[in-house]
């Protein structure tokens, strides 16, 4: 969860500080004499934040899918050898992005009265876009196909265990199903947040780099930076953060982790 939200607000610093403010050619004195360094670390940080982006939102439909339809492999996930493979999996996307991009060359090049930081090898650069586009496409199908399959599997569950109960669910049972349903009704608001986030990525970078590659690098950079720093804020880690039943749930776990430590320093005092 942290690299999620650390890279989150990681990727809305580089955008401003990377491509908005030289852009205008602010602080020119700084970014032109540096333009490679710069322009290396922005491309890095920009396309393997998204990946790290891209990781978290497919980690997390993994995680629901699997609580869903495979709850043994669910209770396994916490486990460290589990969660290492999934940190492994977030940050994989930043050492292929630093391995392709910390090499190349970069320029800042005026388009329309903005200054903006390009590769000045085009046939690296459409090998690249064609990398990019396919990562988005298996990212969008993963999340999308996973939240879908998440979506029908809980409502027949749901479904078919209110058609067996009938009228005679115990009032405990009961409240616990209500409240089971009702957070299940705000992760998925959720999840159809961050799949609507995913699509309108992957179609844009999709018409972007393959369809329209002579794009306007104006408008280009316009609608990007629209769509990250909108991804930036409601991202999966961020939507969950918000979500007034898991911040409930987490409350509750944190309680109970308090009341657990209370107990056992005052039996360890009176044992003294």
């Amino acid at each position: 969860m942290f690299i999620g939200i650390l890279m989150d607000m990681f990727s809305a610093f580089n955008l401003f500080a990377g491509q908005i403010i030289p852009s205008r050619g602010w602080f020119s004195s700084f970014y032109f004499p540096n333009e490679r360094l710069l322009g290396s670390i922005y491309f890095v940080f920009s396309y393997g934040g998204r990946c790290v982006q891209g990781g978290t939102a497919c980690i997390l439909s993994f995680c629901r899918v699997s609580a869903v339809c495979f709850p043994i492999l669910y209770r396994k996930l916490g486990h460290p050898e589990y969660a290492y493979t999934m940190h492994f999996f977030q940050m994989i996307g930043v050492v292929l992005m630093a391995t392709l991009l910390l090499p190349r060359d970069y320029k800042y090049m005026l388009v329309n009265g903005r200054y903006y930081s390009e590769l000045t090898d085009d046939t690296f650069q459409y090998v690249f876009h064609t990398v990019v586009a396919t990562l988005n496409i298996l990212c969008v199908v993963c999340v999308v196909v996973n939240n879908l399959i998440t979506y029908v599997q809980f409502h027949l569950k749901f479904n078919k265990k209110g058609a067996v109960r009938g009228n005679v669910i115990p009032s405990t049972q009961y409240q616990m199903s209500r409240g089971k349903q009702k957070r299940e009704a705000s992760l998925e608001r959720m999840t159809f947040i961050v799949s609507c986030m995913e699509i309108l990525y992957f179609a844009f970078t999709f018409y972007a780099f393959l369809i329209q590659q002579s794009l306007n690098k104006r408008i280009f950079y316009f609608l990007y930076n629209i769509l990250c720093a909108v991804y930036s804020s409601y991202s999966a880690w961020m939507l969950l953060i918000v979500s007034k039943p898991i911040t409930t749930e987490f409350r509750q776990k944190f309680s109970k982790m308090s009341t657990t430590r209370s107990v056992r320093s005052v039996s360890s005092v009176i044992h003294s």
